[in-house]
């Protein structure tokens, strides 16, 4: 059985999840005290119509003279809300439906595994932009478009666990004694599978951050919540935004913590990925 906190602190020796780590933690409290670092609210006139970086505004105003800086924290907030509620909710559903694959390999197993190839067969840029048209433009909306086509690689990873872990003695003994599946899973299979499963809520997270934002950025997101990817739309919505200074402040801001943020937890992913793969095993 994995010593999650044991494997957890090697992992910062390694250049990669430290790196990643840091800026995943120091996003993830901007985002947090965003009500207590913004100068204004973000929705409110404060100043005039593209006003340049001075105090207060700090990152000056944009189009309708609300502060960026205010903005930018509460747009923060939202495209890390769409991560990891869609990093969360992937990974329950790969958890539960692998876990049920890999446990019963006969005919469970074959349907729920015929039903994952044919969704990684489809194109899942086109599908996303196909359902996010049809769909109302809410967030709520966004993120279950993105679970929609998230969850078939991680129980496809979920259920290669299993197949290997159902052979193991004690639960082997488990299931001669008695128990069902819901047991095994909850004392036995999850404590296996919870290094891997934090390894694919953070890559997952960094993949739904990046399509948000390019939903947004293509006027599919919700322009009633301000994400980074809707900051980034309504900069570059302005006529002739990359003709004049504005875009130092207005547009370039959103795009780097996009960026930023992508990064962080790819490389926080890609470190505990390697360190928890099943190849390891």
């Amino acid at each position: 059985m994995h010593n999650l906190r044991r494997e957890i602190g090697q992992l910062t020796g390694d250049g990669y999840a430290t790196g990643g780590l840091l800026i995943c933690v120091l996003l993830l409290l901007l985002a947090l005290t965003a009500p207590l670092l913004a100068p204004f609210t973000p929705e409110n006139t404060s100043g005039p119509v593209l006003a340049p970086p001075n105090p207060p505004h700090w990152l000056g105003t944009n189009a309708l003279g609300q502060d960026v800086l205010s903005q930018l924290l509460f747009g923060l907030r939202t495209s890390l809300l769409v991560g990891l509620s869609t990093g969360l909710a992937s990974t329950l559903l790969g958890l539960l439906l692998g876990s049920l694959a890999g446990y019963y390999p006969g005919w469970p197993g074959i349907i729920i595994m015929r039903l994952v190839d044919v969704f990684m067969t489809i194109p899942r840029l086109p599908l996303i932009i196909l359902l996010a048209v049809f769909l109302r433009p809410r967030l709520v909306n966004v993120i279950l478009v993105l679970i929609f086509l998230t969850w078939p690689d991680i129980t496809r990873t979920v259920r290669s666990c299993v197949l290997s872990l159902r052979q193991r003695e004690y639960i082997k003994f488990a299931a001669l004694s008695g128990a069902g599946f819901p047991y095994i899973l909850r004392r036995h299979l999850l404590a296996e599978l919870l290094p891997l499963l934090i390894a694919k809520t953070v890559n997952t997270a960094s993949y739904a951050i990046a399509a948000e934002a390019g939903l947004s950025f293509l006027g599919l997101g919700d322009p009633s919540h301000k994400s980074l990817g809707v900051i980034i739309r309504s900069a570059l919505d302005y006529p002739g935004i990359l003709w004049t200074p504005a875009w130092q402040w207005w547009f370039l801001p959103a795009a780097l913590l996009v960026s930023l943020a992508v990064l962080g937890f790819t490389l926080t992913g890609y470190a505990l990925e390697r360190r928890f793969s099943p190849q390891r095993e």
